[in-house]
């Protein structure tokens, strides 16, 4: 067998393979969109059929019957104030890390790595937030959410920021600029493709997690969408056209933030692995 035939063979492996995964996630996200459009009946089959009519009434329902809107409002708060503390401090503390060479900016490297290995501890952080009086508030839960998602951003910021070369920062320091000059207006524009993948990933995460609302928020009044649609669910077990419409309404934020941003996640993935 040529060498060539054997790469082409190895392409089409990986095409079928690339195919048959992919379809596992599409088909779950065509029958949930398909059927948010459905009537009860038609949806029951549970199948990829297109709905004899398209019933956009059921998303008019659920705006108007399932809190949805209050849900976004909450999970936007909590979600955009997470995402923000996330990037400020894990860009200022990866560029300060990968910048230092002395032993107390090592300690605080391998703390982070040590970061990424805990799991979210319920009990604890439960009894935490009780003793600093943070249960049921939206600012404890940004803590929480922020300190989950801080050693991911501080190592991929410090990864990237190694393979900057010093010069730049000479060059700014010999021009008179400042600390917060260089970290702000010399290196963030340099860090925009790793800056744009936290931000995805950390918007996602917050966005759709369960856990921390549903032990650390005391009132429905303040729950986020991923909780309002599990109330939801509750109510209408048997009507899965209304289910469908409500997590086709809360996935929409995410997926249109992830397409207009996915090229810098390859990027800023792929940058941070090769210079870190």
């Amino acid at each position: 067998m040529s060498y060539s035939l054997k790469m082409k063979m190895n392409k089409v492996l990986l095409l079928v393979i690339v195919v048959a995964v992919s379809t596992v996630f599409i088909i779950p996200i065509l029958m949930m969109l398909l059927g948010s459009l459905k009537t009860q009946g038609e949806v029951l089959l549970l199948d990829l059929s297109l709905p004899s009519a398209f019933r956009i009434e059921n998303y008019i329902h659920v705006l108007e019957t399932g809190s949805i809107m209050r849900g976004y409002m909450n999970s936007l708060i909590t979600t955009v104030s997470s995402v923000i503390l996330i990037l400020f401090c894990g860009s200022t503390a990866g560029i300060i890390i990968s910048r230092r060479s002395d032993r107390t900016s090592s300690a605080l490297y391998y703390y982070f790595i040590f970061g990424l290995t805990a799991t979210f501890n319920t009990v604890t952080t439960y009894a935490l937030m009780l003793k600093l009086n943070l249960y049921g508030t939206y600012f404890g839960v940004i803590m929480v959410f922020t300190a989950i998602n801080l050693s991911f951003a501080v190592l991929t910021f410090s990864s990237f920021v190694k393979g900057v070369p010093r010069e730049i920062d000479e060059a700014a320091i010999v021009d008179g600029s400042g600390p917060f000059t260089l970290i702000f207006r010399i290196l963030m524009p340099i860090l925009k493709p790793v800056l744009v993948t936290n931000l995805i990933i950390a918007a996602i995460g917050v966005w759709n997690n369960f856990m921390v609302p549903l032990y650390l928020m005391n009132s429905s009044a303040k729950m986020t969408i991923p909780l309002t649609v599990f109330n939801f669910y509750g109510l209408y077990a048997r009507d899965w056209q209304f289910v469908f419409a409500a997590l086709t309404i809360t996935i929409l934020p995410v997926v249109v933030l992830y397409l207009c941003m996915q090229r810098y996640i390859v990027e800023g993935m792929t940058a941070g692995a090769v210079k870190g």
